[in-house]
């Protein structure tokens, strides 16, 4: 009898592992090449994500490229300003390939800033608007041209590391005779203010907050200083900015099951705690992850391709840990001058991380909350 109990207990066991396999993170994979195509080109590029096996992608939507001049209704997607063909296609390729998108917006239209440059932080009604078209556009209901409807993408991420200079300038202002951080404040600002839009436009979407980069602490000691994602998400705790979902950026140091810095695998508890306090169970979205395996600009730890490969096993097994983390997404396809993290060498030849990728997802089931 007690060795029928064992084998019992043993079994229960097995079945809770699999279990929690099977309703654990989604591992996903983007490629950010897709939106500097068209036509047969993207057809081709959104082929070779298809074959990843990947579920789920990360588009990267930029708005200065979508309403180059200023809209006279930023809110209505129709407006004559606005150019959505790339976005479209993309959007009904992946469908049609079973591959679920979200949206990430960023990249400031010269008329939407006082400086006219990509990363300057933008004018709050402005951008908010901005999102408010993205939303009525792709909320399942809204006609392609051709007699039919464009897909409906459910998840919309307000901007891109909101908290670092590259993508929104500036991160702190000079207030006397220091330096004060300025970032966290209007991006709050902004979550709020599109938040209401998009489900006005929308309203099964999902409105995803933070989109923070990797950084940890945060001294405010010139305009171009990064701001940490705690302190990023205090000032939004503060503000009682609205979201449906938090996302953020991971690029540990070291193995993804051992790597203890913030953010890190490891700080999930912590962030969740903080999240709680935004909209309390709220999911965590972990939208940019990934090793190099050279140096760039962006990074200088860097893995050898193999340790890349090994270390990709191992996030899927870390994201699994923490059932608030929904998704964890691979950056990047393939390896350009700048980076270096991707699966395929810049001359498109597969890295040993491509074949490992194929196997992480192969099979891997896709909660019906994330059907395309």
């Amino acid at each position: 009898m007690r060795i029928i109990r064992v084998i019992a207990a043993a079994l229960a066991i097995g079945a809770g592992a699999l279990a929690a396999q099977a309703n654990g993170a989604i591992l996903a994979l983007q490629d950010d090449q897709l939106q500097n195509l068209s036509g047969a080109p993207l057809d081709q590029r959104l082929d070779i994500l298809k074959a990843s096996g990947t579920k789920v992608t990360r588009l990267d939507v930029i708005w200065r490229w979508v309403a180059p001049t200023r809209p006279a209704d930023a809110t209505n997607p129709d407006d004559p300003a606005y150019d959505w063909s790339r976005y479209d296609q993309m959007v009904t390729g992946l469908i049609a390939r079973d591959i679920t998108p979200m949206f990430t917006y960023y990249w400031t239209p010269e008329w939407a800033s006082r400086t006219g440059k990509p990363n300057a932080a933008p004018r709050v009604a402005d951008a908010a608007s901005f999102a408010a078209a993205i939303a009525r556009r792709y909320n399942g209901t809204h006609p392609d041209g051709k007699g039919g409807t464009l897909p409906f993408v459910k998840r919309i991420e307000i901007w891109n590391e909101p908290n670092i200079g590259t993508f929104w300038f500036p991160q702190c202002r000079r207030q006397g005779g220091r330096y004060v951080m300025e970032s966290a404040r209007q991006y709050s600002a902004l979550v709020a203010a599109a938040y209401p839009l998009v489900k006005a436009a929308s309203p099964n979407s999902i409105v995803v907050g933070g989109v923070t980069g990797p950084v940890g602490g945060s001294v405010c000691q010139q305009a171009n200083s990064s701001v940490g994602t705690i302190t990023f998400a205090q000032e939004m705790i503060r503000q009682r900015v609205p979201i449906d979902a938090w996302s953020m950026h991971l690029y540990p140091i070291g193995s993804p099951l051992k790597a203890y810095f913030v953010p890190s695998w490891k700080t999930i508890p912590q962030i969740s705690r903080l999240v709680d306090r935004l909209k309390p169970g709220a999911p965590i979205y972990v939208t940019e992850t990934g090793y190099h395996t050279s140096y760039n600009r962006y990074h200088r730890y860097f893995v050898s391709e193999a340790q890349q490969a090994a270390w990709l096993t191992e996030t899927a097994r870390a994201a699994n840990r923490y059932p608030r983390v929904e998704l964890a997404v691979w950056f990047n396809l393939q390896d350009n001058p700048h980076w270096t993290g991707g699966l395929f060498r810049r001359n498109m030849t597969p890295k040993p991380a491509w074949s490992r990728f194929q196997q992480q997802v192969a099979g891997a089931p896709r909660p019906a909350t994330w059907a395309p």
